[in-house]
């Protein structure tokens, strides 16, 4: 047995070579000949499907063989040895035999249900009341503390939802007034069906929306709450308007006694609880960054959440400083621009990945598929940046609406200003911004985007890089901070602090539990660098309904502080909690609550419904096809609605996937057995993992 003996043989490169194009010719002809392409294109449907395959599926389908070649090598190898060993058979036989073996067990076991997890499809007591209903309190009656309080309820607890402002809602109300408030013309940054609730069923087309009209607007997300609040009756002598938690007191028998003030009559009281939700959100008070000169400056400062649309022409001929980069900042900077500021500067802190609100003709989290994530972490990447790459480096369906092709602003936004660039590579460390407005302010040569800034003088502003202005008002767009304050931290005997109060998601188990505190839950934390914050929440509030039943069990306090150790090191680099919003809840309905589709049992019974868990965003409704809480026929509705996750009237990033179904198909089994023989952590299915 010679080196020579392990190359792959003649007969393996050809086989690649022409089974490559033979599937690249089959899915391009299949899409020509699919009834959208000839509605839209007639008699040029072939070059059109050609056209719009050949860039974006021919990297994909590179990467994917590529892929193919490097999983089957090992197979190769072990072939060549066992024939010198046994001394019976070929090479290519063996080799044979071993990929005609894994692909039959994972369809074997794909086909008898045994490739998700069935385990809580054993526990019947699961469509039972819990035994000892609880009195639950829910803090905060936004989106999260809606759907915590409907699974609470429905499991049978007695919930109190407390609501310091006049009404339920959240931002999204008109009530709120501060920690946050979306304006009028405010859109959702994520797609309208991530932007949905699983157990109801939203229209999320709206022909007013232009050409892109996959994204909710103030009035019509607001109208989703209320539809969902409606439906199922939440805050039915439940919600206490105008009653704001002031603290949480530990009590013997793992119970809360709660301080509550009401804000109307400002007379307090205390409620004892034998649970605590804590649903204030990552938007609850205004943070403001310290910068040397603050108190010299002699213009306005103030915070975004007081920048109202009708404050535009206030600032007509003058010079403003923004603070931040996020969609709420492009989105006042263009406000600005819009009615007549001289010019406005924009500081940001890191690079930032400034993109449109629609990419290839749908939101960017609707390329977070169930096709993308079915294979390790740097599969997803692979695959996005294959599809996502030359649609943006290559136009070809015509997708940006604004598109930010003056590559020279793009560049110094995401490059040039990024104060680490050795962790460029790192898309988790980059600030992800999904509006292009301040693309398009930039455009008019009004608006200029720079770096950190050093000081404030009385009348200017000095930046990191030297660079000076002078400037009338300051506007800090920087975020807010989320409404932990409540837990109180855990000390020993001796005063010293064991458990500090969590600050972030990492801090969490799961992103939901306190180690330290079994019988809390902050629900609205679990937020991804991409995808909706409605996804996360719901199985965040469905999971812990469960956990409050006794339904489903925690680690011990000291197993769970470990996981929250392990993700504060994990995710240390990344800007948000956890890379996707997809991968965390696809985890938790996985491993505990039981309720993630299952994908081979679709494919026989309901194609078309298989096609939109495959290749559509994952949302909440992905969530109900099977399993704890389904809601089948409802979540088919929602997922199949006419132009939900994609359109009927022009080529999108569902098709550009669509090509490489065939190939991925071969590709994720041999990941599959890998995860298993080498359970590595970078091996594992980005579906099971969420850092």
């Amino acid at each position: 047995m010679t080196l020579s003996s392990f190359a792959y043989p003649d007969w393996l490169g050809r086989f690649v070579l022409w089974g490559s194009l033979a599937i690249f010719v089959a899915t391009v002809v299949g899409q020509a000949l699919r009834p959208k392409y000839r509605r839209i294109y007639g008699a040029k449907a072939l070059p059109q499907a050609l056209r719009n395959a050949l860039i974006p599926s021919l990297l994909g389908h590179l990467y994917l063989w590529l892929t193919l070649i490097a999983v089957w090598t090992p197979f190769w190898w072990l072939a060549v040895v066992v024939t010198e060993v046994t001394d019976t058979g070929t090479p290519t036989g063996w080799f044979l035999v071993a990929v005609v073996t894994l692909y039959g067990i994972w369809m074997l076991r794909g086909f008898s249900g045994y490739s998700i997890n069935r385990r809580f499809d054993e526990t019947g007591h699961d469509a039972v009341a819990a035994a000892s209903p609880k009195r639950v309190a829910v803090v905060g009656a936004g989106m999260a503390g809606l759907v915590a309080a409907k699974e609470l309820k429905e499991e049978g607890h007695d919930v109190v939802v407390f609501e310091r402002t006049a009404g339920p809602g959240g931002v999204w109300a008109t009530s709120k007034q501060k920690g946050g408030v979306a304006w009028a013309t405010t859109m959702t940054s994520t797609g309208a069906l991530n932007s949905t609730l699983s157990d109801t069923v939203t229209q999320v087309f709206h022909p007013e929306h232009e050409k892109w009209p996959h994204h909710f607007n103030r009035e019509q997300f607001f109208g989703l709450l209320t539809q969902y609040e409606a439906e199922h009756n939440v805050y039915d002598s439940t919600i206490r308007c105008h009653t704001e938690v002031l603290s949480m007191q530990a009590l013997e028998g793992d119970r809360w006694r709660l301080s509550i003030r009401d804000n109307a009559t400002d007379e307090r009281s205390e409620e004892d609880f034998d649970a605590v939700t804590i649903c204030t959100g990552l938007n609850k008070e205004a943070y403001i960054p310290e910068i040397d000169g603050q108190n010299r400056f002699g213009g306005a400062q103030f915070h975004v959440e007081d920048y109202r649309p009708s404050d535009g022409p206030k600032y007509q001929g003058k010079q403003v400083l923004v603070i931040g980069l996020g969609e709420t900042s492009s989105d006042v900077v263009k406000d600005l621009v819009d009615n007549g500021a001289e010019h406005v500067y924009v500081s940001q802190r890191g690079g930032t990945f400034v993109i449109p609100r629609d990419v290839a003709n749908l939101p960017p989290d609707h390329v977070e598929t169930r096709l993308v994530h079915d294979g390790p972490m740097f599969h997803r990447f692979a695959m996005i940046l294959s599809v996502g790459a030359p649609i943006g480096l290559f136009p070809l369906m015509g997708s940006y609406r604004i598109r930010p092709k003056v590559f020279r602003e793009f560049f110094r936004v995401l490059v040039l200003n990024h104060p680490d660039k050795k962790n460029l590579w790192r898309l988790g460390s980059l600030n992800w911004t999904k509006s292009d407005h301040v693309y398009a302010a930039m455009k008019t040569g009004r608006a200029t985007v720079l770096r950190d800034i050093d000081r404030l003088e009385e009348d200017r502003v000095i930046f990191a890089d030297g660079f000076e202005a002078n400037i009338d008002a300051v506007i800090y767009a920087s975020g807010y901070r989320p409404g932990t304050s409540l837990l109180p931290e855990i000390r020993d005997a001796e005063g010293g602090r064991q458990a500090p109060v969590p600050t972030n998601g990492r801090d969490l188990y799961k992103l939901t539990i306190p180690p330290h505190h079994p019988n809390v839950a902050i629900i609205g934390y679990a937020r991804g660098q991409i995808g909706a914050i409605t996804v996360s929440s719901e199985i965040q509030a469905r999971w812990w309904a469960l956990v409050v039943s006794g339904k489903r069990s925690l680690p011990s306090c000291g197993d769970m502080a470990k996981f929250t150790d392990t993700m504060r090191r994990n995710g240390r680099r990344f800007h948000q909690t956890n890379r996707t919003t997809g991968t965390f809840a696809y985890s938790v309905a996985r491993n505990e609550i039981g309720c993630e589709p299952d994908m081979f049992k679709l494919f026989l019974t309901d194609l078309r419904l298989w096609f939109a868990t495959l290749l559509g965003p994952i949302c909440s409704a992905n969530f109900r096809l099977r399993g704890h809480g389904a809601r089948p026929a409802r979540a088919r509705e929602q997922m199949l609605m006419p132009n939900g996750f994609q359109s009927e009237d022009y080529v999108d990033s569902v098709d550009i996937y669509l090509n490489m179904v065939a190939l991925a198909g071969l590709v994720v089994p041999v990941y599959g057995f890998y995860s298993r023989v080498f359970p590595f952590f970078q091996l594992q299915n980005a579906t099971r993992c969420y850092i």
